[in-house]
């Protein structure tokens, strides 16, 4: 997960014009409730637009916007309503009287972009642990697959157990469980396994949040865990080459091999580089596997 900047609102959700799909769907909706009729899933469309759709495949680069998955071009990608707009669980299970995020459903800013496997609750999950400290005990592990729910659906869990209960009420006092990458740096709650058995997220200094986030949406999947450690064992080979060829421009006898090492090394680095942009599947860790070479080679320079 990366942070992601808010791109402008596509004006079929412009509050500011009462005329536009989401206004018209927000005054609906508020009418239906004060005359105590049933609010259905169908009577929420106006977020699933094709130009509201696009404008979050432009913002998130095509990617889940929880596990950075590459989804625009291999499958049907879910409009995912951060606050969910029908009922919260977490409320529920605690005896609280939520009748969901309603007013948010056509907001712009309660809007990202998901795969289906984090978007909903599915029971089938093989989740990785992400204690394997070798292959071998991934594989150990695989042969049992055991299987467990995972996916977001209507989680937001809060700190404290208090939540926004209508229009009316302030958000900020909400303390979500469950990270927005448009609202928050992920790297301040998660942290990634990287010179282990398996591509595993796990809890950054304990942090409540990275960990309801990687368990609820279910970040150590089986499928997208080894889809990530392709993309790992990929980094490691362009790390070592990395390391190879800066011993070889360390020790370099002349300044004209020094300088055919050097620049092996800068396309090296430059690899490595190119998998941490925006549009990377797997940016966050791209980053910060990134960020430990960067700082192995300062070591080097050192000496």
């Amino acid at each position: 997960m990366i942070p992601v900047a808010r791109t402008a609102c596509p004006p079929s959700l412009d509050p500011n014009d009462p005329d536009a799909s989401g206004p018209k769907e927000f005054r609906k909706i508020r009418d239906m409730l004060a005359n105590d009729e049933t609010v259905k899933s169908d009577d929420f469309s106006a977020y699933g637009s094709r130009a509201v759709r696009e404008a979050l495949r432009e913002m998130f680069h095509g990617k889940c916007a929880y596990c950075e998955s590459k989804i625009a071009g291999s499958q049907d990608t879910d409009v995912e309503h951060y606050r969910p707009k029908k009922g919260v669980t977490e409320a529920e299970d605690a005896g609280v009287a939520h009748p969901g995020y309603w007013w948010l459903a056509m907001v712009w800013e309660n809007l990202v972009l998901s795969c289906q496997h984090c978007n909903q609750s599915r029971s089938h999950h093989v989740i990785i642990p992400d204690d394997l400290e070798t292959e071998d005990e991934l594989i150990e592990f695989l042969q049992n697959q055991p299987t467990s729910r995972a996916g977001k659906l209507n989680a937001f869990p809060t700190e404290d157990g208090v939540w926004a209960l209508g229009p009316g009420d302030d958000l900020t006092v909400e303390k979500p469980l469950i990270l927005n990458p448009v609202n928050t740096d992920p790297d301040n709650h998660l942290d990634w396994v990287l010179f282990e058995g398996a591509s595993t997220v796990r809890a950054c200094n304990g942090s409540p949040v990275g960990e309801a986030t990687r368990k609820i949406l279910g970040l150590n999947r089986r499928w997208l865990e080894e889809d990530r450690r392709i993309h790992l064992m990929e980094m490691r080979e362009d790390r070592n080459d990395i390391i190879d060829t800066i011993n070889n421009w360390l020790t370099a006898n002349d300044q004209d091999e020094k300088d055919r090492w050097k620049a092996q090394a800068d396309r090296a680095i430059d690899r490595l580089v190119r998998r941490t942009t925006n549009e990377k599947p797997f940016a966050g860790m791209a980053r910060a596997f990134l960020a430990l070479v960067q700082e192995e080679v300062l070591e080097m320079q050192k000496q």
